[in-house]
């Protein structure tokens, strides 16, 4: 299970969100080429540690992107599996950027010049960047007609769809600059906006209330119903969950299976058993945590809640697991 996935408003996207700090309201960037018009998004990147600078006291604000650097800094803006990725096959990557080109090759973000060359060194266009911000936010169903001339070719649904957004309005009223190099701060700002506007625009469940039902189930009362979209499963992704058991001894847990009421309001959680245990359950949403005491050290039953909907199991634990 993702603990910190977050989805965009039709699907769950590969993105950890939750570990980013909020964007601050006064910078205190080590670099003395960025002005006004790239603080708020360089310093949310940098504070993050999505991005570094060309040297200490420099960004490289208005030097050019490479396709190199652009693939680190999404690989880490995403936190991709940079490690374990299959080769992608590109011959002309070295160790710096290769397992970020391998992990956004195998998430089907990025590709090659040609087979075998993916060509770090060279810039990275606007067109391109709208390719791959579309691609790894999951934005196509945004796209708007443009009044953009150089909206056209193989880049055409991405603009449109970054231009949907509203996270673009090109260089012009009527030129995008789709084969114009992207600087370094235009790639700040562009990532920074497309991610604030996914936040924007995506559901997070709240919980209000949360009960231990059971030794093996835990209910957890949401402010709203959750969308339609949304499976058992998305919801409690959306969820951190851990057991305090008040010896100073806590563990972290996924649950085995899940299920949402009829009217998507409670979303039912089953999960190891905990007879012969006393502590507290947290339920994080990121926002709040919830409290949940529970105490089986005694004769508590440890019969299931009457739940209409049945339950969902992950695909990764074994059914044995899962049926506890």
């Amino acid at each position: 299970m993702n603990k910190y996935a977050f989805f965009t408003a039709t699907t769950a996207a590969a993105v950890t969100v939750a570990s980013f700090s909020a964007p601050a309201s006064a910078y205190s960037l080590p670099f003395k080429d960025v002005g006004p018009n790239y603080e708020e998004a360089v310093d949310f990147l940098y504070e993050n540690e999505v991005i570094k600078g060309v040297s200490a006291t420099e960004f490289g604000t208005y030097k050019t992107l490479t396709r190199g650097d652009a693939a680190v800094i999404l690989a880490e803006m995403l936190w991709l599996d940079t490690e374990s990725a299959p080769d992608a096959g590109f011959k002309d990557v070295n160790s710096r950027v290769k397992g970020s080109v391998n992990a956004l090759k195998e998430a089907g973000i990025i590709s090659g010049i040609t087979k075998t060359e993916f060509r770090p060194n060279e810039p990275l266009s606007r067109g391109a960047m709208a390719k791959i911000l579309v691609l790894s936010f999951e934005l196509q169903e945004y796209s708007e007609p443009t009044a953009f001339k150089d909206a056209a070719g193989a880049f055409k649904p991405y603009i449109e769809a970054l231009y949907g957004t509203g996270v673009t309005n090109g260089k012009t009223s009527t030129l995008y600059g789709t084969d114009l190099n992207i600087t370094r701060g235009d790639f700040a700002n562009l990532l920074y906006r497309t991610f604030m506007f996914v936040i924007e625009n995506s559901y997070y469940p709240v919980a209000v209330d949360a009960t231990v039902t059971s030794a093996t189930s835990t209910q957890i009362v949401l402010e709203e119903a959750a969308p339609e979209e949304y499976t058992p499963r998305d919801i409690a992704d959306m969820f951190y969950f851990s057991l305090d058991y008040g010896d100073g001894t806590e563990n972290d847990f996924d649950p085995t299976s899940f299920a949402l009421s009829s009217d998507r309001k409670t979303l039912t959680i089953r999960h190891e058993d905990l007879t012969g245990k006393k502590g507290i359950m947290l339920i994080d949403d990121f926002e709040t945590i919830l409290e949940a005491p529970f105490d089986f050290t005694s004769a508590a039953t440890t019969s299931s809640p009457n739940v209409e909907d049945s339950f969902e199991q992950p695909t990764d634990v074994p059914a044995t697991e899962a049926a506890q």
